[in-house]
């Protein structure tokens, strides 16, 4: 029962972090929501940093990848994502994030951290068809409504980018300091690292236009995703492999359009099911790992 609340609250977290965030971006500005939403989660974090009795203290030698980091998870990566889903729909960011393990295991190959491997070469290659069908549905609907949907993809693109090179920078660093040091130390640089960005958008930040639907959404990014979140992900390795987690979470892109199509009345086009469909399974064939001769499981 435990482990099934995991992954039933984990896919629940992901599926509706866009549309979240869509109902949100409408009602707070993107770069101001940014802000407040990684403010109280690094508030908290920091809050459990000090219970835990743990030390800011770090290698001299490790100062530029925190930077990077704190720039990566909330500056870079919330600018693309806000604004991305602001311009186009919650269930094209569904499947734009879908790619995250692929990015993530390419930039892994950029940084020498893993090796290529030819059998990921065709859910590579799938995931690249998908997702030129789902630009294709942008392009077309840009130019029907004379909308930005193609340029809030492009920026969905880039926050998948930013997200996956934070993963992939992240490895060592957690492995060297603890997931909660490591996360925590991170927010609080990148939440600093914005003030100034916050301080430039503040005049646009009305809460006069919030509304009940409005406040739920940042209760589930704040809270429940950038918080929550963490600590459950965390807890999971306990009682879940990391890859039946990944295998079970592959099913929250089809939710966040389900669900985008039912609550936000999004259209979902014939292009874009194939585009999503071909996406889905080519980031599901890229995480299934064969069994060995005797049984076991190879990397």
């Amino acid at each position: 029962m435990k482990k099934l609340s995991i992954i039933l609250f984990l896919i629940f977290t992901t599926s509706f972090t866009p549309i979240a965030a869509k109902f949100t971006v409408e009602e707070i500005s993107p770069l101001s929501l940014a802000f407040l939403r990684f403010g109280i989660a690094a508030l908290l974090l920091n809050v459990v940093f000090h219970y835990r009795k743990l030390n800011y203290k770090i290698d001299r030698s490790d100062v530029p990848m925190f930077l990077w980091l704190g720039a990566l998870v909330i500056p870079i990566n919330q600018f693309f994502f806000l604004n991305g889903v602001k311009l186009s729909f919650a269930s094209h960011s569904g499947v734009t994030y879908a790619c995250t393990p692929l990015f993530a295991y390419l930039i892994s190959i950029g940084m020498d951290h893993e090796k290529f491997n030819f059998r990921r070469l065709l859910p590579i290659l799938m995931t690249i068809v998908g997702i030129f069908f789902v630009f294709y549905d942008s392009l077309m609907k840009t130019r029907v409504t004379e909308s930005n949907v193609i340029l809030g993809d492009v920026l969905l693109v880039f926050a998948v980018l930013s997200w996956a090179a934070y993963i992939s920078m992240n490895r060592n660093v957690v492995r060297k300091y603890g997931a909660l040091k490591s996360s925590t130390i991170a927010f609080t640089i990148g939440i600093l690292m914005y003030i100034p960005i916050f301080i430039f958008d503040a005049h646009n930040l009305d809460f006069g236009k919030l509304t009940v639907t409005g406040m739920l959404g940042f209760f589930h990014l704040s809270i429940l995703v950038s918080f929550a979140g963490y600590f459950v992900t965390t807890y999971s390795v306990k009682y879940i492999s990391i890859t039946e987690l990944t295998t079970s979470t592959n099913v929250s892109p089809i939710v966040t359009i389900v669900f985008s199509w039912i609550l936000l009345n999004e259209e979902i086009s014939y292009f874009f099911q194939i585009g999503a469909a071909i996406t889905i399974l080519g980031v599901f064939l890229s995480q299934c790992k064969p069994k060995e001769r005797t049984g076991g499981i190879i990397n």
